[in-house]
């Protein structure tokens, strides 16, 4: 595949070069949300000419109840039953993807999910998934922010109800921070391609020369990469950051939040900063996020 950008600049409609993004992976299952990731990820891949890449996982444990039930599911009753419905998911989301994409690959696994997401995220640029799973069933279920935290690639996460996202209008939530250049590093691809880009930091009053000069240097890299930053601004922290953040968002007509992802693990679970969870768990608004 080749492409080229007519102006260095970005525009609405413009493919960046194909190297930049070749391939995305969306997360398919049961869920409501899922058809509109499928079509969500399969504009992005339009855009960009890439190939997209359907995932689904699903364990064949033992699930809610069964363990009172008189006659269990034979092990290989329960594969066999996983095996056709994965394959149901898999012609859904060939029939939405070929629609709009040439190329689609079919990635399903019997195998927790929130270990299938991560591996599978090998082979695109961009991973897909929802703020929420199809049910509670530990075999079934995943956390978003652990495959987040352990893809090693970007990751957008659509809002419940999300059908349709074209990422023109873009919010950066700025933190000095090693996960937020990451995050800015990796969205340029879809920087270039937005027609309205603005940038924002939410710091302590006695803090906003400093952030203004940062804002600055975050400015000039964009340009440098044909990229202009339409606003910026420094906000003090008013409330939750997460939710000043939304609210921003709502109030510009934001489409796309790009941010830094930030956890660690503490006795065998991740923990994740208030940002972050508060982004993943309640924004209505389309997140890109990278750590």
């Amino acid at each position: 595949m080749t492409g080229a950008v007519a102006n260095p600049i970005g525009g609405a409609g413009e493919r960046v070069r194909a190297t930049d993004v070749d391939s995305i992976a969306v997360y398919v299952d049961f869920d409501p949300g899922s058809d509109g990731r499928i079509r969500v990820a399969a504009d992005w891949a339009a855009k960009f000419g890439a190939a997209l890449i359907g995932v689904a996982g699903w364990l064949p444990g033992r699930e809610a109840g069964e363990w009172f039930e008189y006659e269990p599911e034979r092990s290989e009753d329960r594969i066999n039953r996983i095996t056709a419905e994965l394959e149901k998911l898999a012609e859904r989301f060939r029939n939405l993807a070929l629609q709009k994409v040439e190329i689609v690959e079919w990635r399903g696994r019997l195998h927790f999910p929130r270990e299938v997401i991560p591996a599978e995220a090998r082979a695109a640029d961009l991973v897909v998934i929802g703020p929420r799973t199809v049910a509670e069933d530990a075999y079934h279920a995943f956390d978003a922010g652990e495959v987040l935290l352990n893809s090693g690639r970007p990751v957008l996460v659509l809002p419940d109800g999300v059908t349709g996202n074209t990422g023109e209008r873009v919010l950066i939530a700025w933190k000095d921070s090693r996960e937020a250049r990451h995050a800015v590093q990796d969205a340029l691809p879809y920087l270039k391609v937005a027609k309205d880009i603005t940038l924002v930091e939410i710091v302590e009053e006695v803090q906003e020369r400093a952030a203004l000069a940062q804002l600055d240097d975050v400015e000039k890299y964009l340009l440098r990469h044909g990229i202009v930053v339409r606003a910026r601004s420094v906000l003090h922290p008013k409330g939750s950051i997460s939710d000043q953040l939304r609210s921003v968002a709502k109030n510009e007509g934001i489409d796309l939040i790009v941010a830094g992802a930030y956890g660690h693990t503490r006795l065998g679970e991740w923990v994740f900063g208030g940002v972050t969870r508060g982004l993943l768990h309640a924004s209505d608004v389309c997140c890109l996020f990278s750590n």
